[in-house]
């Protein structure tokens, strides 16, 4: 049995290898949208941008194994962690990629995400990764967000928390 191996993941998709593909941090907050979120049908081939293929066959069983690395966190109703330090709270930093990644993930499926008895909380939960995606540039208030160091350094302490909450929105059974 292969075990995970971030490190083979971190090199292959930070490298020049990587034609299809998010980077590392990014490839990461795509993980945690489909883990957390409405079920994605297709998101292998839509994280490699439709040429799965082209990527080696170890690389695609990593991914795999990512990913139910993160859904195993989630099951035992442990805390997601990032696989990088979150050197400066930017959206020019890893956090600023993963939460591309994730952004990415959940306008693939928009429609599943945002459903009408969920959509208030969702924007609330997803307010720090969308602040931190670079997204709504022209948006006063997201830029004004952006200039607030202590502001963004807060948001970016939600967002382990809020990708639990997200995935109690989509997968707790109903009371």
């Amino acid at each position: 049995m292969v075990a995970l191996d971030l490190d083979i993941l971190s090199d292959y998709l930070d490298g020049e290898n990587n034609e299809f593909g998010l980077d590392f941090a990014a490839t990461h907050g795509f993980l945690c949208a489909v883990a957390v979120g409405p079920k994605l049908e297709n998101w292998l081939s839509l994280l490699f941008d439709e040429q799965e293929k082209q990527v080696p066959q170890a690389i695609v069983e990593q991914v795999k194994l990512w990913l139910a690395a993160i859904q195993s966190t989630l099951l035992n109703e442990e805390i997601i962690e990032f696989p990088f330090e979150i050197e400066e709270a930017d959206i020019d930093s890893s956090l600023g990629d993963w939460s591309v990644g994730f952004v990415d993930a959940m306008f693939l499926n928009e429609d599943a995400w945002f459903l009408d008895e969920v959509e208030e909380t969702l924007v609330e939960l997803t307010l720090p990764i969308m602040v931190f995606s670079g997204i709504d540039e022209e948006d006063p208030q997201m830029e004004s967000f952006r200039r607030n160091g202590q502001l963004m350094d807060d948001l970016a302490q939600e967002i382990p928390e809020n990708l639990t909450e997200i995935y109690l929105l989509y997968h707790a059974p109903a009371e």
